[in-house]
C-alpha cells in the first residue's frame, strides 16, 4: 500500500462527501471520528473508509492515532472542508511514482 489519507471529522455530513470523493484515489482512507451524531460515519463508510472513533479533544492525538493506523508508506492529511484538486492529485501520484521508479 502506498498512500493513506487521514481525515479528522465530527458532524461533517455537509462537507465530508466532497472531501472523500477528492481523495478516492488514495489506497486507504481513514476517518478519525470525534463522536458524530449526524451522517458523517455513514457517508465515510460509503467510500470504504476505515472509521476510528476517538472523542479526545486533542487534535494532535487524533492525527497520531490516524498515523498509527495507516498502512501506507505515504500519508496525506485532509480536513473535511478541504478538497484535493485534480492537479494536486496528479502531482501526488506523479511524485510517488517517481519515488518507486528510482
Amino acid at each position: 500500500m502506498q498512500l493513506s489519507a487521514i481525515v479528522i471529522a465530527k458532524n461533517g455530513e455537509d462537507v465530508i462527501e466532497d472531501c472523500l470523493r477528492s481523495i478516492s484515489f488514495c489506497d486507504e482512507i481513514i476517518v478519525i471520528d470525534g463522536g458524530s451524531v449526524d451522517a458523517t460515519v455513514a457517508i465515510a463508510k460509503k467510500f470504504g473508509a476505515k472509521i476510528i472513533t476517538e472523542t479526545t479533544n486533542n487534535f494532535a492525538e487524533k492525527r497520531n492515532i490516524g498515523l498509527r493506523a495507516a498502512k501506507g508508506e505515504w500519508v496525506l492529511y485532509v480536513d473535511t472542508d478541504e478538497r484535493v484538486s485534480p492537479s494536486l492529485r496528479d502531482n501526488i501520484k506523479y511524485q510517488i511514482s517517481k519515488y518507486y521508479h528510482l
